[in-house]
């Protein structure tokens, strides 16, 4: 899960994190005033979009073309042309996989001039398991394996030196990757990534942008953050899945996959790539779901018009293939409506999953293997095609 800019700037801030004065605008003259009070003679506007690339986007209106969703402005007249001319547009952005969202609020921000410029960011490998830290500066980029926990000061200050940083600055640095690791332990993050971090001109060091990915099977924990998720116009089924507690990712291809973790997901939208398939749409129900969360999510699937197949792809650890069973089996009769539907299962009752959907009478293939699988419904798909 990720939340708007706006929100993460929050939560820098209260974690010690430097960032640049800014405030959250709704109308043009808000955005005005917002500048105003921040001061200065440079202000950056950036159209508040679930996207982090939002400076190779375009606006899809004739009247906004010209301009990117990250802006500057040199008076604060300026900084509310610019926010009217992004309010209630379609924005797009190449992260955003060919669905444009609807700029409702700005974030206007001053402007910081630069010495250098910095990229820290630290994530979960979902193969190994370990942390991955990886850095850029100079045009020089670094990464590497974290197999021990917690991030020592040690490994700290040696990649510091990896990056070229020295006296002052080093120590400077060494505490934005404190930081950035303490974000990443406090929020059971997925990913935290500072990108870009500018060394000011005046002296310090300041985080224009980043962002939080969070694991939405730990955010029962942390009721502060899941109160802040907001789903754009548009995006009307990922709002629905949350209700269920289980995750939906829109994509452009015509297979809906139902899976059980990231990780699972990830793989299986890679090996369905590489044997020339789409996904149209990834629902990860997580590790506990219920017989209705899912049922829901293949119904929610099937209210995709570009769905040609359904790929139910579940490794059971903590989750129980026969429940899988028991919610695809009670939403089969909708789920069923003349679609390719093959089911994957293995581990936890797995045998007892394939025997209730074998005993359903209904018309599923059902395989133990993932390349099985997916090479099944490709093949049913391009059959329907």
């Amino acid at each position: 899960m990720e939340i708007y800019e706006s929100y993460v700037k929050q939560i820098l801030k209260k974690n010690g994190v430097p960032i640049p004065k800014g405030g959250i605008a709704y109308t043009p003259e808000e955005a005005c005033r917002i500048a105003e009070e921040i001061g200065g003679n440079a202000w950056v506007v950036k159209a508040q979009v679930m996207s982090f690339d939002r400076y190779k986007g375009k606006f899809q209106e004739e009247a906004a073309q010209e301009l990117s969703g990250i802006v500057w402005a040199n008076a604060p007249q300026a900084v509310a042309g610019i926010t009217e001319q992004m309010l209630g547009r379609h924005f797009l952005s190449p992260e955003m996989q060919g669905v444009p969202q609807i700029v409702e609020r700005v974030y206007v921000e001053e402007a910081c001039h630069a010495t250098a410029e910095m990229r820290l960011s630290l994530r979960i490998d979902f193969v190994s398991q370990n942390l991955v830290l990886a850095t850029e500066f100079d045009g020089q980029q670094h990464s590497y394996t974290l197999t021990q926990k917690p991030l020592s000061m040690k490994q700290i200050q040696s990649v510091v030196r990896d990056m070229g940083w020295r006296d002052g600055d080093a120590k400077e640095v060494a505490e934005l990757l404190q930081k950035l690791y303490a974000l990443f332990v406090k929020y059971e993050a997925i990913a935290v990534e500072f990108s870009p971090v500018f060394k000011l001109l005046q002296g310090g060091f300041s985080v224009l942008n980043a962002r939080i990915i969070f694991d939405t099977d730990s955010l029962f924990r942390y009721p502060d953050v899941a109160a802040l998720q907001e789903f754009p116009r548009g995006r009307e089924r990922e709002a629905a899945a949350q209700k269920y507690n289980f995750r939906y990712t829109q994509l452009d291809g015509n297979i809906a996959c139902l899976v059980n973790g990231v990780g699972l997901g990830l793989a299986t939208i890679d090996m369905i790539h590489a044997k020339g398939g789409r996904v149209a749409c990834l629902l990860d129900v997580g590790t506990e779901p219920t017989k209705e969360a899912v049922s829901k999510a293949l119904r929610l699937a099937l209210s995709e018009p570009s769905i040609d197949g359904v790929l139910v792809n579940i490794y059971g650890g903590i989750t129980r293939c026969d429940t899988i069973a028991e919610g695809i089996i009670s939403a089969a009769h909708e789920v069923l409506a003349g679609l390719p539907f093959v089911v994957r299962m293995a581990g936890t009752n797995a045998h007892i999953g394939r025997r209730l959907l074998f005993e359903s009478r209904m018309p599923f293939v059902v395989s133990e293997q993932m390349d099985d699988a997916v090479t099944e419904i490709i093949h049913e798909v391009q059959e329907v095609a």
